[in-house]
């Protein structure tokens, strides 16, 4: 189970709205307006990112089938695909750290939500219309298992986005092996590459209007090159495992622009 609310940068308690739908009759355009908070203990020169989303994804994932804490192996293996027995394999120093920063950023950051028009206007909630939380209601604890240290994540209720994603049907789910792309190292930036990829793709076969293409504009200029060749390898892996029929290299000039594909 998979969550497909966006993250956005702000600083402290600037407001941004987002617009569910335009030009209801009644009511003019739908907005939920929101204001992200960052707590003392959470750098907010460094905003939430696609690693951040799929840890968030996986903590949701694993809270939603009713567990009450998972330990970091578990974040990473949902993260990567690699849950079945064969893949239990411990997690690299380096991405435990980024785990562990994530956690941070994700627990320390507030969201407050004022979505009482799109509620009155589409009967999503009676009452709640108001909310304000950690992003990721949780905290974490380093304790003894059979003798050997494990840092374990404890969640503390349901976290606000999953409550309004539930509520509205805006949920994507696939199984999270499909991130296991034999191909692909599991790097701090290929998972970000792997998770925005897999999302996408998730969201263009649920919405049949939405174009069917992947563009590269997002990918940082240093590794433009390096993040295209991770993305048609993992394409071709979600071919390979027939979540899409087949894709093509969209082209704008010499230059590519993106990859559309067939569902």
């Amino acid at each position: 189970m998979y969550f497909t609310i966006q993250f956005k940068s702000r600083h402290n308690k600037q407001e941004y709205q987002f617009c569910q739908v335009a030009n209801v009759k009644g009511y003019g355009d739908i907005v939920t307006v929101y204001h992200i908070i960052n707590e003392d203990a959470c750098d907010n020169t460094d905003p939430l990112n696609e690693f951040d989303y799929a840890v968030f994804s996986a903590c949701l994932s694993y809270f939603d089938k009713g567990d009450s804490c998972i330990s970091l192996g578990i974040i990473y293996r949902a993260m990567t695909g690699k849950t079945t027995e064969g893949g239990k394999r411990k997690v690299p120093p380096e991405i435990r750290e980024d785990i562990l920063l994530s956690l941070k950023k994700l627990i320390g950051t507030v969201i407050e939500i004022d979505d009482a028009q799109v509620n009155s206007a589409f009967d999503y909630a009676k009452s709640g219309s108001k909310k304000c939380s950690s992003i990721l209601p949780a905290h974490f604890d380093e304790i003894l298992i059979n003798g050997n240290d494990a840092t374990i994540v404890f969640f503390d209720r349901i976290s606000p986005l999953m409550e309004i994603a539930k509520q509205r049907k805006q949920i994507l789910s696939y199984s999270p092996a499909l991130l296991d792309s034999p191909n692909v190292r599991n790097s701090f930036m290929n998972i970000m590459l792997k998770k925005y990829v897999i999302r996408r793709v998730a969201e263009i076969k649920l919405h049949k209007n939405m174009r069917k293409i992947i563009t590269f504009a997002d990918v940082s200029r240093d590794k433009k090159s390096d993040a295209r060749n991770v993305i048609l390898k993992f394409v071709e892996h979600l071919q390979n495992e027939k979540l899409i029929k087949s894709f093509t290299v969209e082209k704008k000039g010499a230059a590519s622009r993106g990859i559309s594909f067939t569902r």
